[in-house]
């Protein structure tokens, strides 16, 4: 079973980008606002503290798996 808010999100990514010329931009814009607006739903010490559990996470990952 799947997160409903996970399959939302991931579908709105794919959404975006499928419409997108510059996907990365487009990534990092799409990043941006979410972040913005989990700040506006909660707080903004709240969505820095998911952010920043977010780029640990990706960081951890990606030393992983050898990436950069």
């Amino acid at each position: 079973m799947s997160d409903p808010p996970d399959d939302l999100a991931v579908q709105a990514v794919a959404d975006a980008l499928s419409r997108a010329e510059h996907g990365p931009s487009t990534c990092a814009a799409l990043m941006r606002q979410a972040g913005q607006a989990l700040a506006r739903l909660t707080s903004h010490d709240q969505a820095s503290r998911i952010h920043a559990q977010l780029a640990r996470r990706h960081a951890e990952r990606a030393a992983r798996f050898g990436r950069p």
